[in-house]
């Protein structure tokens, strides 16, 4: 394709506008060369190109790096074909990267099978800057309720050796300020990452989790992990992921997540107010809390609207941003 210079131990091939790293395995984890290639590329203004057979998988912690550096994943889909690995449309090389082949026809994604995928949650906080403040508490109290048993590692890459502790998670990412810090975080058939970022009003953390398979898990846990972050988080959305399961997604074109719930926590009621929140394009909807401590629970899976609009209406009627895919 190009000349093979190679300034990073883990690139195949750099040229002025991608570094592409090859991976011929199974399933593809977030290893520390390909973390620190990603890295690279950002600096150097490329983009980072994961080049895989077609029926290699990738985990969360991988999927969630390529998404939020604005890399790529690209399938071998036989001699001479690429495809993009999560959108599914046909790619090319062009000299300097793979691009989009604008007159092939995308693959259309399968319909998926209901409870076939992980329990995704995604949880979003801002806490009060403050040496007391410990990091993960709610990554821990989510994974305890709907695993049974609480994280039992994190660290920078996978495979996350070091044995879990919100004290030493919240040390790490003290020692990165003022800028952003991502660990892994693993439990019992469930992964993800907890993400930190300074901002002029505090702390943000966000938690990104994948598993155990959305069939499994009991409503009644869900709601018991809601009611115990209720005030600690802005936001906690629940969904399945048709395409990911124990943690890993293939290559093949899927729908976006489905939708199950959303929690709006304590300070984002009291911005707008119990009545506000009682009339959310909803149809159940759930208070939780007394007095001035009030959060809500909406169930995005009942109603005549598809789970995609009910989650859009209800961020919409807070004036909340849209939910990263």
């Amino acid at each position: 394709m190009v000349e093979p210079l190679t300034p990073h131990p883990a690139a195949d091939r750099v040229t002025a506008e991608a570094i592409v790293v090859e991976q011929d395995r199974s399933v593809v984890p977030l290893s520390n060369w390909i973390a620190d290639a990603a890295v690279t590329a950002g600096a150097s203004s490329r983009v980072l190109q994961l080049l895989t057979p077609a029926d290699s998988r990738i985990t969360y912690p991988l999927e969630l790096l390529l998404r939020d550096t604005q890399a790529e994943w690209i399938v071998r889909d036989g001699p001479g074909r690429f495809r993009d690995g999560i959108a599914g449309y046909v790619v090319q090389w062009n000299g300097v990267r793979f691009v989009p082949d604008l007159d092939a026809q995308p693959a259309e994604p399968l319909p998926p099978v209901a409870g076939s995928g992980d329990l995704a949650i995604q949880i979003t906080a801002v806490h009060r800057a403050a040496e007391t403040l410990e990091l993960g508490m709610t990554a821990e109290t989510v994974i305890t309720a709907i695993t049974g048993a609480p994280p039992t590692g994190w660290g920078v890459a996978e495979p996350a050796t070091q044995p879990w502790s919100r004290r030493e998670i919240t040390a790490h990412c003290r020692e990165r300020a003022p800028g952003p810090s991502r660990v892994v975080v693993v439990g019992s058939g469930i992964v993800g990452q907890l993400y930190a970022d300074r901002l002029d009003t505090g702390v943000l953390e966000q938690v990104q989790l994948s598993g155990p398979p959305a069939g499994v898990v009991r409503q009644e846990d869900i709601e018991e992990f809601t009611d115990e972050v209720a005030g600690r988080v802005r936001v906690v959305i629940v969904a399945a992921h048709p395409d990911r399961l124990n943690g890993l997604r293939g290559s093949k074109p899927s729908l976006p997540e489905l939708p199950y719930g959303i929690l709006l926590g304590h300070e984002v009621i009291a911005e707008h107010g119990v009545m506000h929140a009682e009339q959310a394009p909803a149809a159940r909807v759930r208070i939780i809390g007394t007095g001035k401590r009030r959060a809500a629970w909406y169930r995005l899976d009942a109603g005549p609207a598809r789970p995609y609009e009910t989650l859009h209406a209800v961020l919409r009627h807070f004036g909340l941003p849209d939910p990263q895919p």
